[in-house]
């Protein structure tokens, strides 16, 4: 039997993994010095409320021991090989501590194969939603890794992030560049496709920030003949008008009752920043 492994940055809803029998290895958040795991001391709602008032926030990917216990969970439960499909290792050491455990698990006979999935929160979900269900209908390991590796290029995600502050604390913009923009109230808007994270715009009004999303999704999607699912993501606070507006707006491309919403992992917020919102989609080439 194949089973599936995941991480908790796949935003995958705990139903659904529940269902399929994905296990999902929470990844770590320590804010202002309380390590806590995600989806498991550490609620969602309760992180991004309390985001603002952290003096310091950082994450950690689980460690090696982690993903054993994990795997060990599996193979108890009758699993007699085992794919783990992980946040992207361009962000993320996560992708190393599971390597270091499949090596383990593999040398006792079990044969775990970790797999990056060059993307985050909901793309990643759907791989691993995929992996599980083709797993269930008798598809070998081959087959899955196919399929996986054909939605790498299909899934993109729009996103954007209301300050650069949280960027700025986590590295990923400079203190001058983040002081500039939170001066002139500029809203930093970014793709995620291929493995990359790339810059697509800098907007200073929100409304503008957001139709630039709902654009982009409408292009994408015309270029690769629809797609397959789409979601909406925020990270917190009073975003709810925004995520209805976006999804009434995308509902030409999949109905609002087909489209998921759903709040972010803490692990990606701690850097983007509350008042965040994205469009994920799969394309359909």
């Amino acid at each position: 039997m194949i089973s599936v492994v995941t991480d908790s940055t796949s935003d995958l809803p705990a139903q659904t993994a529940r269902d399929l029998g994905i296990e999902v290895v929470p990844v770590l958040v320590e804010a202002d010095g309380v390590i806590r795991r995600d989806g498991v001391d550490l609620p969602r709602e309760q992180f991004f409320a309390e985001l603002p008032t952290y003096r310091d926030c950082k994450t950690a990917a689980p460690s090696a021991a982690d993903f054993i216990a994990a795997y060990e969970r599996q193979i108890s439960q009758g699993a007699t090989e085992i794919l783990s499909i992980h946040l992207g290792r361009r962000y993320s050491a996560l992708c190393d501590s599971a390597r270091v455990a499949a090596q383990e698990m593999t040398a006792r006979g079990v044969p775990v194969r970790v797999i990056d999935s060059g993307t985050l929160t909901i793309c990643l979900g759907w791989m691993a939603q995929t992996a599980a269900e083709l797993a269930r209908q008798g598809a070998d390991a081959s087959e899955i890794l196919r399929a996986i590796d054909a939605m790498r290029p299909r899934g993109v995600i729009y996103a954007m992030a209301d300050t650069l502050k949280y960027l700025r604390r986590s590295g990923r913009v400079s203190a001058l560049t983040a002081g500039i923009g939170d001066l002139l109230q500029i809203k930093l808007l970014v793709d995620v496709r291929n493995g990359e994270i790339n810059q697509m715009d800098r907007v200073r009004a929100r409304s503008r920030g957001i139709q630039r999303l709902i654009d982009a999704a409408h292009e994408l999607a015309g270029q690769r003949q629809g797609v397959e699912r789409l979601a909406v993501l925020h990270s917190g606070g009073d975003v709810m008008d925004d995520v209805r507006r976006a999804q009434a707006s995308l509902a030409g491309l999949l109905p609002v009752e087909q489209q998921q919403m759903m709040l972010i992992t803490p692990v990606i917020g701690a850097h983007f920043g509350p008042l965040g919102v994205g469009v994920a989609l799969l394309t359909r080439v």
